[in-house]
């Protein structure tokens, strides 16, 4: 695996190192652990930064890091897609309704998008499935051959979100369009 120096893959594995040095371990515990590996979340912060930066847009820096236990309050649009293979888990992508518009404009080649029509809604699903399919990609470099279900959009002011077992690594994002989170809930499958 390639090393980088890459702010945003350092601050998550600061966080993995936090919880193993049990500086944060008690209160996570109590919430129902966290199992999500630097190595397993890096690859979808370089494509979410990949992927916003081949669509023009160059000014996205990524906020603290969190923790949300299961189950979670979504955006007003909300892209899931699940992992399946070596790794298991979901990836949601939350989004204001103001922000999903204009990321589908950029996605739209700048149409404009005045309502979150089929169009819009659809250039959202691609650009969940672009980040969570390029951050595959570099996980099956690295050996863990995983698939991928067919993004599903979720709209509405009162979404909940759930994962089994599992509690999500926040990774916000802000870009000049407006903020997203990145939420991965992913484990290695046992075999």
């Amino acid at each position: 695996m390639k090393k980088s120096t890459d702010k945003a893959e350092i601050d998550i594995l600061i966080l993995v190192l936090n919880l193993r040095s049990k500086k944060h371990i008690g209160c996570i515990i109590q919430k129902g652990g966290l199992f999500v590996k630097a190595e397993f979340v890096n690859p979808f912060v370089g494509a979410a930064f990949d992927v916003l930066k081949s669509l023009g847009i160059d000014s996205v820096t990524k906020g603290e890091l969190g923790v949300t236990v299961s189950p979670v309050k979504g955006g007003e649009v909300n892209v899931v897609i699940g992992v399946t293979g070596d790794l298991i888990g979901q990836i949601i992508m939350f989004l204001s309704e103001e922000t999903a518009l204009a990321l589908a404009s950029k996605m739209l080649m700048e149409l404009p998008t005045e309502s979150f029509d089929e169009l819009a809604k659809s250039a959202i699903g691609e650009l969940g499935n672009m980040v969570i399919g390029n951050a595959v990609t570099t996980l099956g470099d690295n050996g863990y051959i995983c698939n991928l279900t067919p993004p599903a959009l979720f709209m509405g002011r009162d979404v909940i979100v759930s994962t089994k077992d599992m509690n999500f690594l926040v990774i916000p994002l802000q870009t000049g369009f407006g903020d997203l989170k990145l939420n991965v809930a992913l484990r290695e499958r046992v075999k």
